[in-house]
C-alpha cells in the first residue's frame, strides 16, 4: 500500500461538550512524579529524556480531577505509571509481559511476589507499590471503588498480554474485533474507576446498560484519538499492527487517508452515542446522582485531555505538534529511518530490569 508524505488530521472531537481544561496546580505538581520515575532507574540516561520530554505531568493535570494537589500528584503518577508499563510491554515476548504484568496485579491486590523470579522487573514493581501506597493515602476509604479500579487495571493486564501475543504473530483485527480489545489495552478504564475513587459510587450503578455504554464510548473515543496521533511513531516502530488506522485500512482496502476520513465518521456517531445515553442514566437518589454525575463530568474531561495533550507533548509531532493541530497537516516518519531509536526501552534496559 502506498502512502503519501503528508496527510490530513481529522478532528475526531469536534462535537465534543467538554473544553480543554488544566489542573491550576500543575506548576506547583509538576516534575515530582518525574523524579520519582528518574529514581526508579526504569530507563536508560537518554531514554529517560525523551521520555521526560512527553509531559506526562501535563497529561494528568489535563485528563485527571480538578482537585488538591495531591489528586493531581497521583493523577500524574497514574499517567507516568501507564506509559512506563506500556514501554516495558511493547518489546516483549508474550510470556514475559505475562509474568511482568501479574507482578503488578499482584501487588495492586496485596499479595506478596517472588521478587527473585527470573523474569520479576524489580523497578516496575517498586513503582506499582509506591503509587498504590500513595494513592490510598489521598483518596481514603473507598474499598468499592479500589476493587473497581483494580478489576479495570486486570483487564488492561490481559489484554495488553493479547496484545504481545498477536504483534508476535502479526495479527491484524478486523475493526470491530479491534475495538473490543483496544478498550482495555488504551488504559481508559482504569483511568475512569481511578478518577472515580472517593466518589464512592455503588458497584450496582456501574452494571446498568446504559452506565457500560457510557464507559465504552468514552474508551473507544480515547482509543481512537491515541491512535490517531500515535499511528505514525507506531509505525515506524514497527508496532502499528495495534492500531485502528492500520485496521480499517486492512479491512476495507482503502489508504492512509480514506482510514481517518471513516475513523472522522466513527467518531462522530460514537460521541452523539454518548451524548444519547447520558441523557437516558436512571436516576439513583440526589446523593449517587451527583457522583455520577462529577464521574461522567471527569470521563468528559478525559477524553478531551489525551487529545489536547497529543499535540501539546513532543511524543507524536515532536516540536510541531501545536501547528499541527492548526492546520490539520502531519507527515509521516519514513519506516526505518530511526526504527526502534524511537523506543523507550532498550533490550539492554530490559534485560537489566529483569535482572535487577
Amino acid at each position: 500500500m502506498i502512502f503519501s508524505t503528508q496527510h490530513y488530521i481529522p478532528d475526531l472531537l469536534v462535537s465534543w461538550p467538554w473544553k480543554r481544561s488544566c489542573n491550576a496546580h500543575l506548576a506547583e505538581v509538576e516534575g515530582a512524579s518525574v523524579k520519582w520515575i528518574e529514581s526508579l532507574g526504569l530507563f536508560e540516561p537518554k531514554q529517560l529524556r525523551k521520555f521526560k520530554s512527553c509531559k506526562f505531568d501535563l497529561l494528568g493535570a489535563l485528563v485527571g480531577p480538578l482537585e488538591s494537589p495531591e489528586h493531581l500528584r497521583i493523577s500524574c503518577d497514574l499517567m507516568n505509571f501507564y506509559f512506563a508499563c506500556d514501554e516495558y510491554t511493547d518489546v516483549t515476548d508474550k510470556e514475559t509481559a505475562r509474568m511482568i504484568t501479574e507482578d503488578v496485579m499482584s501487588i495492586l491486590r496485596g499479595e506478596v511476589i517472588d521478587t527473585e523470579a527470573p523474569h520479576s522487573c524489580k523497578p516496575l514493581n517498586r513503582m506499582t507499590q509506591e503509587f498504590y501506597e500513595r494513592t490510598l493515602s489521598v483518596v481514603g476509604d473507598d474499598a468499592a471503588g479500589m476493587e473497581h479500579f483494580i478489576k479495570d487495571f486486570d483487564d488492561y493486564t490481559r489484554a495488553v498480554i493479547i496484545e504481545a501475543d498477536e504483534r508476535e504473530r502479526n495479527h491484524i483485527r478486523n475493526v470491530h474485533e479491534y475495538f473490543i480489545l483496544r478498550r482495555d489495552t488504551c488504559g481508559a478504564k482504569p483511568s475512569f474507576s481511578f478518577f472515580g475513587l472517593g466518589l464512592n459510587i455503588p458497584s450496582y450503578v456501574f452494571e446498568e446498560p446504559t452506565m457500560l455504554s457510557l464507559i465504552d464510548s468514552a474508551s473507544d473515543l480515547i482509543a481512537m484519538v491515541n491512535d490517531l496521533h500515535s499511528y505514525g511513531l507506531e509505525r515506524s516502530r514497527g508496532l502499528d499492527g495495534h492500531n485502528v488506522v492500520t485496521a480499517i485500512m486492512h479491512e476495507h482496502q482503502i489508504d492512509l487517508q480514506a482510514a481517518l476520513h471513516w475513523l472522522s465518521g466513527y467518531a462522530t456517531r460514537t460521541v452523539a452515542r454518548f451524548i444519547s445515553d447520558r441523557a437516558k442514566l436512571p436516576s439513583y437518589g440526589p446523593h449517587i446522582d451527583a457522583a455520577v454525575n462529577t464521574f461522567i463530568d471527569r470521563m468528559g474531561r478525559c477524553v478531551r485531555g489525551y487529545d489536547a495533550w497529543s499535540y501539546e507533548t513532543d511524543r507524536y509531532y515532536g516540536k510541531h505538534g501545536l501547528r499541527v493541530q492548526k492546520t490539520r497537516k502531519a507527515v509521516l516518519l519514513r519506516t526505518g529511518i530511526l526504527g526502534s531509536s524511537l523506543g523507550y526501552i532498550t533490550r539492554k534496559q530490559l534485560t537489566v530490569s529483569l535482572a535487577s
